[in-house]
């Protein structure tokens, strides 16, 4: 049964939440929530009582900008 919680990808894999997303991104939170809206980043999920995106996520969105940056 799904209950709406996701298992990490790995063992070393966490969730980063909205606040430390933005960081990473360079953006403000509300920027964060709006590139989920526009299916730029995974939707959120849920983690025991944690919300957020996984951080390999994160981390793969950066390199996708990163190589649509190097392409311009």
């Amino acid at each position: 049964m799904d209950n709406g919680t996701v298992k990490p990808k790995s063992v070393l894999d966490r969730v980063m939440r909205l606040p430390e997303i933005a960081v990473a991104l360079g953006v403000c939170v509300r920027s964060v929530r709006r590139m989920i809206d526009r299916r730029e980043l995974p939707p959120l999920v849920r983690v025991g009582r944690s919300v957020g995106l996984m951080e390999s996520d994160v981390q793969a969105c950066l390199e996708r900008l990163r190589a649509k940056r190097s392409q311009v």
